[in-house]
Order: C-alpha cells, then structure tokens, then sequence
C-alpha cells in the first residue's frame, strides 16, 4: 500500500509541478519571442509559444527528487538531461540534425553501459544494436508525432502510465517511479497543449519524452510472470504502437512521393484523418483510444499464456497493418508527387531506388503474405485452443498449415486480385482454395499418424477461421478504402439522377478515380418504390419533383444523369431550373465501339 501511494504521489506532484510551470514558460516565452509561426508545413493557424519542453523536464526532475536521491539512477537520470539540454538548444539556435543524432548515440551507450539492452540480455549480443536502434528510433517517432495539438503530450501520458503500471507488477520500482513522473508531467502539459494549443513542447519535450519512453519501454521488458520469456520483445513494441505505425507511414509515403525523410508536412496520421472529415480533435482522441487498447494488451501480457497473447497481438497488428494501408491512400501531397506517387505505385517511374521499387511492384504479395500469415498462425492456435492440445504449440505442424495455405493461395493467384474492386462472386475462389488447403493438410496429417491429436473438429475450426479471416481482411480493406473515398473533403457535390445499373458505375468510378475532384451525396430516381432505400451506402432521395430539395438538404452544386432514360428535352428543361439555382448539370453515358464479323 505504501508503495501505491508513493507512486500517487509522484504522479500527483508532477501533475501539480507542471500545471504551475507551464503558464509561467507561456509568458516567458511571449516575452522572449520564442514563438512558432504559422507555416505551410505546419498545422497551427496562429503564432504559439515554444519551450514547453521547460516546464515538463522541471516537472520530471521535481517529482524524481521527491523519490529520493539514494534511489534515482543517475547515469539514466544525466542522459535525460543531455537529450532535454539538446532539444532546448535546437529550439533556441536549430542545431544540425548530426549533432542530435550523435546526442542521441551517447544516451543509447549509456543505457548500453549500464546493462539495459532491448530484449534484457534474450538476444545476446544482438540486443546491443538493437538498443542503439531503437532508441534512436522511438526518440525521433515521438518528435515526429508531435504534429497536432495534444497529440504527442496524449499518447506519452499513455505509454508513461502503461509503464509505470507494468514496472510496478514487475517489481521495478524505480522506473516506474520514472515513468509516473513522466506521464504526470505531459498529463498537465497537456491541459494547454490540447487544442487549442497554448504552448508546443518544442524539441526540449519531444526529445526528452521520446528518449525517456524509449528506455522505460525496454526497463519493463523483464517478466518473470511471462509463460514464455522471448514474448517480453512484444512489449515495446505494443507500447510504442502508434509511433511506430505513423513513423512507418510517413517515412514510405515520402519516399515514394520523392520527398525528404526529414521534409515536415501535412502527411502524418493524424493529418490523414483529418483530411477524412474527422475534426481535430476527433482524429487525436482516436489515435488516444487506439494506443489505449495497446496498452492494455501490454497489461494483459503479464502472466497470460502464450496462446491468448500471441492471438490478441496478431489481431492487432493485423488491424494496424490495415488501417495504416488505407490511410496511405488519402492524398496529402501536391499535385506533381501524387502524380510520382502514382506512377511509383505502378512501377512506371524507372528512377526509383531497387529496393523501393521491387516492394511498389510487389506490394500487394508482400502485404497479402505477411497478413495471411498472421491470419493462419491465429487460426492454428484458436484451433489447437479447442481441442485443448496438450503442448502449448506443434512448430513442425504449424510451419506445415503456413507453407502449405501460403502456397496455395500463391499458386491459385489469390494475392493478384484487387481487393478493392472484390465482388461476391470472387468469395467464392477464396472458399475453394482454402478448403483444398486443408485437405491437403488432413492428407499430410493422416499420413504422419497424428489424426488421434488433430482431429476433424480441429480442421474444420480452422478452415473457418482461415476463411473469416482471410476475407475480413480484404472486406475491411475495401470498406476503409470506400469509406475514405466517400469522406474525401471535395469542393462539388454531386447528385446522381438514376439510381440502376449505369448509376451504380458512375458512383464507383467516382470514388475510385479521385481525379474527378466530384463527391456523391445522394440519388434520385423516378422509381418511387426505390425511394428512402440506399445503393452503394447512400440514400435515394426521391424523384425529380425533389430534385432541388435535395441539393439544398445535401448542398449538392452539381446534379449528374446517370441513364439514358431521360431525354434530350428533359435534360435542356433540368438545366434551365438547375442554372437558375446555380447548380451545374452533367451526363454520364457508356458508349460501345465494335465490329460485328458475322
């Protein structure tokens, strides 16, 4: 009990620390100047005060005193200041990126000295660059993620606490101390970080947080509690989630637009969903809610058995890995790299780096085997859960089912088609193949003498969730990817009169082919028994007699004829009413061009 409230207490004092600091950094840095501007490649519409990376070290440092000087490792507690001491000469004078990097190389030795390494000694000599790596990385994810107000200072105060919590079931009493101090301090930043944002925490902060979090995550890596030590590697990599997925995002998406890694814009996740209509703070109270659940789950890790883990943390990963490939087709870039994006992405630009190009050319392989993969290894130990094996897991058998359904579906062409465009008819293929798989694995099973372990019960559990698995992936890839289309934040409106087959087309094709710059609101057709019902996710309004109506309820400026049902004189008369209300008129018709040779 005495230790949960010494906890509390360093948590509260950080809160209080930084609550009473920050109005104080605000007018300081008014009065110096030390203000960020607005500016093209950034999201603020005002100028703001920088330096609140001040008021968050002090907060930091305020409560770690209060644990004790006896108690606090001061070669970790001396890194921290270097990499603040850093950040705060970058904020004032903007200091070579090489300078930070080689800052951030000695507090990586440091940790390295000292005995911390990633994986906690699990990997051997491997783990000493992995460190170097990884909080090289993380540190620069974190100053990359503070792109919008509140988020950065939101997700720290998430992982901190996770840590904090973790270092406490782990009998690691000092770092979570540390990690406490940490999310108490970002926590009353973030009072006046959220938008909108009084004070950016500037360089001082962002690297200061990164390097701290990136150290506690490893700290906390040790979990005697684990059924299987090699899963502690899991738990940064869980806590830093949202980094991780947005500086992965960003650094892609900019490679194959042709800009600097280092290059600031417009083009982070947050952006992203922006762009898809989400307000500000909707989209970082999302990014909030998705590093939450991570979190959690890096909870649950302790003392969980291998199966659950491992099955929670694929169906994770596997969501991230979709919702990062759908978020990268949002356009964010001007207009000449979409355009070398586009050509990237179809393999016609020959200047692009080999490597780069070899994974643009074959992005949909790559993407389609990691997550199947994941989707089968989910699958064998749901299966091998309920007919209750008595080993936690077969790798023979188990590197058997992935070789085997990975190959063929690879062989019957499953990863050549497009999911976008992916129809009924296509669930079908999907169905055959993955059922021939498991025949094929009976077959091998049978003949191995193993039917009395793995019985039918279990092959039928998992070709079903092979099956839900593999098309939920592709269904929830398209459903994102239209449901991105239809949020796209396009200047024209457009209701599309005839609500058949041609009208069907139309409205693919807009949504598909952003180049029109057109977004469909709505339909109208004469068939009053197809009133009030939905095509394609929207409503058909009514007939012609509420054509104006609808354009004023869906503040439509463009009505598009989609059938050819309507006539000449009929097409002069709606554009006559719709001129008159400022609403432009067009046609959609399919022509065919073919010769008859009988």
């Amino acid at each position: 009990m005495y230790f949960v409230q010494n906890y509390l207490i360093t948590l509260v004092i950080s809160i209080i620390a930084c609550l009473l600091s920050t109005p104080l950094i605000i007018k300081l840095a008014n009065y110096k100047g030390w203000v960020v501007k607005p500016r093209n490649d950034r999201w603020h519409k005002k100028p703001t005060a920088l330096m609140g990376g001040i008021s968050i070290f002090i907060s930091f440092s305020l409560a770690m005193f209060y644990v004790g000087f006896a108690e606090i490792n001061w070669m970790y507690y001396a890194a921290c200041c270097l990499m603040f001491a850093i950040g705060l000469i970058d904020d004032l004078f903007e200091i070579k990126p090489i300078v930070k990097l080689l800052a951030q190389i000695i507090c990586s030795f440091i940790l390295v000295y000292n005995g911390l390494v990633f994986g906690g000694g699990l990997l051997g000599w491997a783990g000493i660059p992995l460190t170097f790596i990884w909080v090289i990385g993380i540190t620069n994810a974190i100053n990359l993620l503070d792109n919008m107000d509140g988020l950065a200072a939101g997700i720290a105060t998430i992982i901190a606490i996770i840590s904090g919590v973790l270092g406490v079931l782990n009998g690691q009493l000092i770092y979570a101390s540390m990690a406490f101090a940490l999310g108490g301090a970002t926590l009353g930043f973030l009072v006046y970080n959220f938008k909108p944002a009084k004070i950016f925490m500037g360089d001082s902060g962002s690297l200061f947080i990164g390097f701290t979090l990136s150290f506690l995550s490893i700290a906390v890596q040790n979990r005697s509690g684990s059924s299987a030590s090699f899963l502690m590697l899991l738990v940064p990599i869980s806590l830093m989630a949202i980094p991780i997925m947005d500086t992965t995002l960003v650094t892609i998406k900019r490679l194959i637009a042709g800009r600097r890694i280092d290059q600031g814009g417009k083009d982070h996740t947050s952006h992203r969903l922006v762009a898809l209509g989400l307000t500000e703070q909707k989209a970082v109270l999302g990014l909030y809610f998705i590093s939450a659940i991570w979190g959690v789950l890096c909870i649950f890790m302790y003392n969980t058995t291998i199966n659950n883990l491992f099955l929670t943390f694929l169906m994770l990963t596997i969501f991230s890995v979709i919702f990062s490939l759908a978020l990268s087709k949002v356009r964010v870039y001007n207009e000449s790299e979409e355009k070398l994006t586009y050509l990237r992405l179809k393999g016609q630009e020959p200047d692009a780096n080999f490597v780069l190009r070899f994974f643009l050319l074959h992005k949909k392989l790559i993407i389609g085997l990691f997550t199947d993969i994941l989707i089968i290894y989910s699958a064998f130990l749901i299966s091998a859960s309920a007919i209750d094996l008595s080993k936690e897991s077969d790798y023979v058998i188990l590197a058997t089912f992935i070789c085997v359904k990975i190959s063929i579906f690879y062989l019957s062409n499953l990863y050549y088609r497009m999911w976008r465009y992916m129809e009924v008819l296509e669930l079908v293929g999907y169905f055959t193949f993955i059922f021939l798989s498991s025949l094929i694995l009976l077959a091998i099973v049978y003949f191995k003498g193993r039917t009395e372990t793995y019985t039918i019960f279990f092959f039928l559990v998992d070709f079903l969730l092979t099956f839900i698995g593999i098309i939920f992936t592709r269904v929830i890839y398209r459903w994102l990817n239209d449901l991105i289309s239809k949020n796209r934040q396009f200047e024209k409106k457009v209701i599309i009169y005839g609500a058949g087959g041609s009208g069907y087309l139309l409205m693919k094709e807009l949504l598909q082919n952003h180049k029109h710059e057109l977004k469909p609101v709505g339909w109208i057709d004469d068939d009053y028994t197809k009133h009030n019902m939905f095509l394609s996710g929207t409503k058909i309004f009514g007939g012609a007699d509420s054509l104006l109506n609808t354009c004023e309820r869906t503040k439509a400026t463009m009505v598009m004829i989609s059938t050819d049902e309507i006539s000449l004189e009929k097409e002069d008369e709606l554009r006559q009413i719709l001129t008159a209300n400022s609403i432009d008129l067009g046609r959609f018709s399919m022509k065919f061009n073919y010769s008859n040779l009988n």
